[in-house]
């Protein structure tokens, strides 16, 4: 039937005409189907060793810039009402800055790049000194620019960095081999060594005086031989606390004696090697070392040595109103095949504080330049165990009688083992002329 007489019909009748067949052609090779995305990359072990490092100095420098800030203002609350931008970029960086051990997971943490350059600027509007703000300028163009060479916008690297199969593997830098390396050239060149260095303190507040911070500590050599000509056996026994006033600090050897000239009683008996060597203690409190003598000299000597002492520390710093107890160091000046490096903190301040742990290039007053810490930090750094309460897990595989020179060493303090609670750094070849730090920040509660 015409088109014409179609229309016709279906005014007439009152139903809409039946369209012409219509044939819809399929282009070859067209799917019906939207393709799935294929899953993010992750990140290599040298690019996560990258995303570690960036990390680490935008986490020092913002860290810097939120301590200038008014108290009031060091949340994420406080902060976003101070400087007038908004919460979320203020929370994300507070809750970043919480990581003790910053790496790739904190850069998930932060907000983007914008984010922070808009923090920057108000915190430059509200009067934050110049010099420390363009530091953290340059650590988030650097942020920038790892997003842009490794995914291209943050929320892509956040998908490489939490991608299925992404390890948080060790980069090459400080291998165990390399680690090795470093100790045998060090051996040679200074004629020294030892098998295990130990590192043993223990902190509690004075029961007599709440004011008073009480440290103790046991250090010493296992199997350390010393060659003919080699340097000298050398143990520093001085305070690593923060502590700007070393007229009132003091230190003692166990039994309370002053650590000056020839002292064998510096000495651990029970766990030092017979003939027992000589000890000579010189310096001050806060730089106190102690020069190991063998008692022959007509060849190479390997001898055990452990010396003990304690001091006493204000517990808060009257400038500051914090606790002196922030950073405890053990110092790798002889190379050494492994180190033991444990801290046992009262209970009482173990619940003030959240522990970390990193390697550092050791200055001789402990500093850093500018004093920032990431200048000197080495990469891939050491493992933090708790050892939990009391002194039931203080034996190691690295030293056959640990458990009982720990044991030792509180009972010849007086104080109950079972009050405290343990941390271990434990580390094979470590770093030669490294300073091993345990930091102890204040604990803090997360907003809401």
């Amino acid at each position: 039937m015409p088109q014409h007489d179609l229309e016709k019909q279906s005014l007439i009748s009152g139903h809409t005409p039946i369209a012409p067949e219509v044939k819809v052609r399929v282009m070859p090779g067209a799917t019906m189907h939207a393709r799935p995305k294929s899953p993010p990359k992750p990140l290599s072990a040298d690019e996560r060793a990258l995303c570690d490092r960036v990390a680490t100095r935008l986490h020092a420098d913002l860290g810097v810039l939120v301590n200038l800030l008014p108290e009031a203002a060091q949340s994420g609350s406080g902060m976003a009402k101070h400087l007038g931008i908004v919460r979320n970029t203020t929370q994300r960086v507070m809750h970043a800055l919480r990581d003790q051990s910053p790496s790739a997971q904190t850069l998930v943490k932060l907000p983007g790049t914008k984010g922070l350059e808009q923090m920057l600027e108000a915190m430059q509007r509200v009067g934050i000194s110049k010099e420390p703000v363009e530091l953290a300028q340059v650590a988030v163009a650097q942020f920038d620019q790892l997003i842009e060479q490794l995914a291209g916008s943050h929320a892509k690297l956040i998908a490489r960095i939490e991608a299925v199969g992404s390890v948080d593997s060790k980069s090459s830098l400080g291998s165990i081999e390399a680690r090795q390396a470093l100790f045998n050239a060090a051996m040679g060149v200074t004629g020294r060594s030892a098998q295990t260095g130990i590192s043993l303190y223990a902190f509690r507040r004075s029961a007599e005086n709440p004011e008073v911070l009480q440290r103790a500590i046991a250090s010493g050599l296992i199997q350390t031989t010393i060659v003919p000509g080699g340097m000298p056996i050398v143990i520093r026994a001085g305070d690593t606390l923060k502590w700007d006033d070393p007229k009132n600090r003091s230190i003692d050897l166990l039994d309370d004696t002053q650590p000056h000239g020839n002292t064998p009683q510096a000495l651990l008996k029970e766990f030092t090697t017979h003939p027992l060597p000589t000890v000579s203690s010189q310096g001050s409190a806060d730089n106190l070392v102690q020069v190991i003598d063998p008692a022959k000299l007509d060849g190479p000597q390997t001898l055990d040595v452990i010396t003990a002492a304690r001091s006493n520390h204000p517990f808060t710093d009257p400038e500051t109103g914090k606790m002196t107890l922030d950073e405890v160091w053990s110092l790798v000046n002889c190379p050494t095949a492994q180190i033991i490096f444990d801290v046992y903190l009262h209970r009482d301040i173990e619940r003030m504080v959240r522990p970390g742990i990193d390697a550092q290039l050791w200055y001789p007053n402990l500093s850093s330049p500018g004093g920032q810490r990431w200048i000197t930090r080495y990469p891939s750094p050491p493992r933090l165990e708790l050892l939990g309460e009391g002194i039931g897990r203080a034996q190691t595989k690295a030293h056959p009688r640990h458990g009982e020179l720990t044991n030792h060493f509180f009972s010849r303090l007086g104080w109950d083992p079972g009050e405290f609670v343990g941390f271990r750094c434990e580390v094979i070849y470590p770093i030669w002329r490294a300073g091993y730090c345990m930091s102890f920040q204040p604990a803090q509660q997360p907003e809401g």
